[in-house]
Protein backbone atom coordinates (compact mmCIF):
# COMPACT_ATOMS: atom_id res chain seq x y z
CA UNK A 1 0.00 0.00 0.00
CA UNK A 2 2.85 2.41 0.38
CA UNK A 3 3.69 1.78 -2.77
CA UNK A 4 0.79 2.72 -4.10
CA UNK A 5 0.94 6.13 -1.76
CA UNK A 6 4.38 6.99 -3.20
CA UNK A 7 2.84 6.37 -6.84
CA UNK A 8 0.20 8.47 -5.97
CA UNK A 9 2.40 11.27 -4.35
CA UNK A 10 4.81 11.05 -7.58
CA UNK A 11 1.70 11.83 -10.10
CA UNK A 12 -1.38 13.57 -8.40
CA UNK A 13 -0.91 16.43 -10.73
CA UNK A 14 -1.42 13.79 -14.24
CA UNK A 15 -4.12 12.10 -15.01
CA UNK A 16 -3.96 9.20 -12.76
CA UNK A 17 -5.79 6.48 -12.28
CA UNK A 18 -7.03 4.21 -9.61
CA UNK A 19 -6.15 1.56 -11.13
CA UNK A 20 -2.51 2.08 -11.89
CA UNK A 21 -2.33 3.03 -8.43
CA UNK A 22 -3.59 -0.45 -7.20
CA UNK A 23 -1.70 -2.26 -9.55
CA UNK A 24 1.47 -0.60 -7.77
CA UNK A 25 -0.16 -2.17 -4.66
CA UNK A 26 -0.24 -5.22 -6.11
CA UNK A 27 -3.46 -5.77 -5.49
CA UNK A 28 -7.58 -5.59 -7.14
CA UNK A 29 -9.27 -2.00 -7.62
CA UNK A 30 -11.63 -3.31 -4.86
CA UNK A 31 -8.75 -4.28 -2.31
CA UNK A 32 -7.04 -1.59 -2.56
CA UNK A 33 -9.56 0.69 -2.10
CA UNK A 34 -10.92 -0.67 0.93
CA UNK A 35 -7.11 -1.32 2.49
CA UNK A 36 -5.95 2.34 1.74
CA UNK A 37 -9.24 3.79 2.84
CA UNK A 38 -8.70 1.44 6.47
CA UNK A 39 -5.13 2.83 6.57
CA UNK A 40 -5.17 6.27 5.21
CA UNK A 41 -8.60 7.51 6.56
CA UNK A 42 -9.63 8.37 3.78
CA UNK A 43 -10.49 7.49 -0.26
CA UNK A 44 -7.36 7.86 -2.74
CA UNK A 45 -9.36 10.04 -4.84
CA UNK A 46 -9.89 12.30 -1.72
CA UNK A 47 -5.95 11.64 -0.97
CA UNK A 48 -5.33 13.05 -4.54
CA UNK A 49 -7.60 15.82 -4.38
CA UNK A 50 -6.18 16.98 -1.25
CA UNK A 51 -2.84 16.70 -2.65
CA UNK A 52 -3.95 19.14 -5.61
CA UNK A 53 -5.51 21.86 -3.32
CA UNK A 54 -2.55 21.98 -0.94
CA UNK A 55 -0.19 22.40 -4.40
CA UNK A 56 -2.43 24.81 -5.39
CA UNK A 57 -2.78 26.74 -2.08
CA UNK A 58 1.52 27.48 -2.59
CA UNK A 59 1.25 28.21 -6.31
CA UNK A 60 -1.71 30.85 -5.50
CA UNK A 61 0.77 32.01 -2.63
CA UNK A 62 4.36 32.17 -4.15
CA UNK A 63 3.46 32.99 -7.85
CA UNK A 64 1.49 35.16 -10.28
CA UNK A 65 0.57 32.37 -12.33
CA UNK A 66 -3.28 32.88 -13.06
CA UNK A 67 -5.71 30.96 -11.38
CA UNK A 68 -6.75 29.59 -14.19
CA UNK A 69 -3.59 27.85 -14.96
CA UNK A 70 -3.43 26.84 -11.25
CA UNK A 71 -6.21 24.69 -11.67
CA UNK A 72 -5.17 23.27 -14.28
CA UNK A 73 -1.43 22.81 -13.15
CA UNK A 74 -2.19 20.39 -10.00
CA UNK A 75 -4.11 18.51 -12.36
CA UNK A 76 -7.89 19.68 -12.03
CA UNK A 77 -9.89 19.78 -15.30
CA UNK A 78 -12.89 22.31 -13.95
CA UNK A 79 -11.94 25.46 -12.70
CA UNK A 80 -15.56 25.56 -11.34
CA UNK A 81 -14.81 22.12 -8.88
CA UNK A 82 -11.12 23.33 -8.00
CA UNK A 83 -12.67 26.45 -6.69
CA UNK A 84 -15.49 25.21 -4.58
CA UNK A 85 -12.74 22.83 -3.25
CA UNK A 86 -10.47 25.03 -2.52
CA UNK A 87 -13.28 27.48 -0.78
CA UNK A 88 -14.58 24.23 1.07
CA UNK A 89 -10.82 23.92 2.68
CA UNK A 90 -9.69 27.18 2.93
CA UNK A 91 -12.61 28.99 3.78
CA UNK A 92 -12.50 31.61 0.60
CA UNK A 93 -11.95 31.34 -2.85
CA UNK A 94 -8.36 31.49 -4.60
CA UNK A 95 -8.86 34.82 -6.04
CA UNK A 96 -10.09 35.89 -2.19
CA UNK A 97 -7.00 34.38 -0.79
CA UNK A 98 -3.78 35.66 -3.77
CA UNK A 99 -5.54 39.09 -2.51
CA UNK A 100 -5.76 38.64 1.13
CA UNK A 101 -2.07 37.35 1.16
CA UNK A 102 -0.96 39.89 -0.71
CA UNK A 103 -2.92 42.82 0.52
CA UNK A 104 -1.07 41.31 4.17
CA UNK A 105 2.34 41.28 2.05
CA UNK A 106 2.38 45.14 1.58
CA UNK A 107 0.75 46.01 4.81
CA UNK A 108 3.96 43.88 6.84
CA UNK A 109 5.99 45.69 4.57
CA UNK A 110 5.04 48.80 5.50
CA UNK A 111 5.87 48.15 9.00
CA UNK A 112 9.12 47.43 8.13
CA UNK A 113 9.82 50.95 6.81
Amino acid sequence: INNAKEYIDDNFTGGIKIEDAAREACMSNFHFLRLFKKVFGETPYQYITSKRIDKAFGLILRSEMPITEVCFEVGFSSLSSFSWLFKQKYGMSPDAMRSSYNAFGEKLASFKK
